[in-house]
C-alpha cells in the first residue's frame, strides 16, 4: 500500500472521529424533546369527552354506607344462633311445661274427690262414607245380601268416579280451547295498542330533536351576551316550582287528612272503650238484679213449700237448696220443719256442697255413648247407601224408586253444576281479557310519558353541560356544533330505546 492510500483511510478516520459527538448531540436532543418535554405539556381530552358524551357526576360514591353495608352484611354468627337458640328454648320449655302440668295433675287425682274429677268420654267410630259402611256389614254378618250390596257399591263408585272424570276433562278441554280463542283475540287487539305506543315514542324523540335543535340554534347563533333562562322552554325532569308547591299542598292536605282519621280513630276508640265499660257495667247490674230475683223467687217458693210440710216436697226443696246456693242455717231451718233427722239434714247439706264444686257432668248416653266402650255408628248421605238399602230390600219398590230418582237428580244437579261453573269460567276469561285490553289502551299515555321522563333524565345533564361550556367560551363554534351533533345522536339513538 502506498503513502497515499494511508494517508486517505487516517483521514476517514479522524473525520468520523469527529463528527461522531455531533450525531450523539442530535439523538439526544430529539429523545428529550420527544419523551420530555412533551411529556411536560399536559394533554387535552376534550375531543373523546366530546365524543362519549361526557359530564360532570351527578353523584359521588359514599365510602362510609358501603363499609356499614359490608359490615351489615358480614356473618355474624351471634345474630345466626340467636334465632335457634330461643326455638330451642321455647320447644323445650314448652315440654317441660306440658310435663310438669300432667305431673301436678296426676299428683291432684290422689287428693281431688271423685266428683271434682273430669269426666270419662265414650270412644264414638263415625263411619261416614258408603264404601266402609258396605265393609263393615259384610264384615259383620258376610250373607249373600250383604256381599252383593258391598260389590254394588263398589261398581256404582267405580261408575261414579268415570263418569265425574269425563265431565271435569270435558269441561277443562272446552275452556282450555275457548282460554286459547280469547287470548288470541286478545293479542290481535294489542297489536293497535302495541303500535300507538310505539309511535308515541318516535313522536317524543322527534319532539326532543326539534327542540333541541332551537335551543343549540339559539345558543350558538345569539347577538347579546345575556345569559337567559334557557331550559325554561322545555319540560325539566324535576319539575316547576308551582308543581313542586302544589305538589307540597297536596301532601299537606292529605297529611291533616291522615291526621284527622288517627284522631278521630283514637277518640271513637276511647268513646267505644268508655260505652264497652258502661255496657259491662250495666250487664252486671241487670245479671245481679236477675240473680237476686231469681234468689227470691226461689226463698219463696222454698217458704211457701215448707209452710205444708210434706214429705214429698224434700227432692224438689233439695234442687231449690242446690239452684240457690243455699247455706247450711237456711237448709237446717228449713228441714227442721219436715222433722227431719240430723243425718238427713247433713245428707243433704252435703249434696248442696257437692253441687256448688262440680262443674263436669256426664255426656248423655244417647249423644256420648257409654264410656270405656267402643260404639260404631253410621252417617249415610250419598246415593250409594240407598242403592244399598235398595239391594238388601229388593222387596220394597220405594227403595228402588228413591235410588233411581236421588240418582238421576244428583246427576242432572252436577252436570248443571260444572256446565254453570264453565260459563261463569269463560265470562270470566272474557271480561278479564277485555279488562286487560282496556288497561292496556290507558297506559299508553303513562308509558309514553314515562319514556319521555327517562329520555329527558338522560339528555338535560348533557344540554345543562353545553350551556355551561358555551357560556364560559372555552370552545370554539365548532366544537360546540360537534357536542351539539353528538347530543342529537344520543337523544335519537341513546337509551331508554324505542324499539324495547
Amino acid at each position: 500500500m502506498n503513502l497515499t492510500a494511508l494517508k486517505v483511510i487516517k483521514a476517514k478516520q479522524t473525520v468520523t472521529k469527529t463528527n461522531t459527538p455531533e450525531i450523539n448531540s442530535t439523538l439526544k436532543g430529539v429523545l428529550i424533546n420527544t419523551h420530555v418535554k412533551n411529556n411536560e405539556k399536559s394533554i387535552s381530552f376534550d375531543d373523546i369527552q366530546d365524543s362519549l358524551l361526557m359530564h360532570a357526576p351527578t353523584y359521588t360514591t359514599k365510602t362510609t354506607l358501603k363499609n356499614e353495608e359490608a359490615k351489615e352484611s358480614s356473618f355474624n354468627i351471634n345474630k345466626a344462633l340467636k334465632p335457634l337458640l330461643a326455638a330451642t328454648a321455647l320447644i323445650v320449655g314448652g315440654c317441660f311445661a306440658m310435663s310438669a302440668i300432667l305431673k301436678k295433675s296426676s299428683q291432684n287425682l290422689l287428693t281431688t274427690r271423685s266428683f271434682e274429677q273430669l269426666p270419662d268420654l265414650a270412644v264414638n267410630m263415625n263411619i261416614k262414607e258408603e264404601p266402609q259402611f258396605a265393609i263393615y256389614r259384610a264384615i259383620r254378618d258376610p250373607n249373600f245380601r250383604n256381599i252383593m250390596g258391598a260389590a254394588a257399591i263398589f261398581i256404582m263408585s267405580g261408575i261414579t268416579i268415570g263418569c265425574k272424570n269425563f265431565v271435569d276433562g270435558a269441561k277443562e278441554i272446552w275452556l282450555k280451547k275457548q282460554s286459547a280463542d280469547i287470548e288470541r283475540e286478545l293479542q290481535e287487539n294489542l297489536i293497535e295498542v302495541e303500535t300507538n305506543s310505539f309511535s308515541g315514542k318516535l313522536d317524543v324523540v322527534n319532539n326532543m330533536l326539534t327542540e333541541n335543535v332551537k335551543f343549540f340554534d339559539k345558543l350558538l347563533n345569539k347577538k347579546s351576551d345575556t345569559k337567559s333562562n334557557i331550559f325554561s322552554e322545555f319540560i325539566s325532569f324535576k319539575g316547576t316550582k308551582k308543581e313542586e308547591d302544589s305538589a307540597q299542598k297536596q301532601k299537606n292536605i292529605k297529611n291533616i287528612k291522615y291526621t284527622a282519621l288517627i284522631l278521630g280513630v283514637i277518640l271513637g276508640a276511647i268513646a267505644l272503650g268508655k260505652f264497652s265499660i258502661s255496657n259491662i257495667k250495666k250487664t252486671a247490674k241487670f245479671s245481679e238484679e236477675f240473680a237476686n230475683g231469681f234468689a227470691e223467687k226461689t226463698i219463696d217458693a222454698i217458704n211457701k213449700m215448707s209452710e205444708s210440710a210434706k214429705k214429698e216436697d224434700i227432692p224438689t226443696i233439695t234442687e231449690l237448696f242446690k239452684s240457690i246456693c243455699a247455706k247450711p242455717e237456711f237448709i237446717k231451718t228449713t228441714c227442721k220443719k219436715y222433722n227431719l233427722t240430723e243425718n238427713e239434714i247433713s245428707s243433704i247439706i252435703s249434696a248442696v256442697e257437692e253441687s256448688k264444686k262440680t262443674i263436669f257432668a256426664d255426656a248423655p248416653t244417647a249423644l256420648g255413648g257409654i264410656p270405656k266402650k267402643i260404639q260404631y255408628y253410621c252417617y249415610i248421605d250419598e246415593n250409594r247407601g240407598h242403592l244399598y238399602n235398595w239391594i238388601l230390600n229388593p222387596e220394597n219398590k220405594f227403595t228402588k224408586y228413591i235410588f233411581g230418582a236421588f240418582t238421576i237428580s244428583s246427576a242432572i244437579g252436577y252436570l248443571f253444576k260444572q256446565g254453570m261453573d264453565a260459563l261463569k269460567e269463560m265470562t270470566v276469561l272474557r271480561e278479564n281479557a277485555k279488562t286487560e285490553l282496556n288497561l292496556r289502551k290507558r297506559l299508553v299515555d303513562v308509558e309514553i310519558e314515562n319514556f319521555k321522563s327517562k329520555k329527558q333524565s338522560a339528555i338535560n345533564p348533557l344540554l345543562e353541560q353545553f350551556e355551561k361550556e358555551a357560556l364560559q367560551g372555552t370552545k370554539s363554534k365548532e366544537e360546540l356544533k360537534q357536542l351539539a351533533d353528538n347530543i342529537l345522536m344520543e337523544t335519537k339513538n341513546g337509551p331508554p330505546y324505542v324499539y324495547t
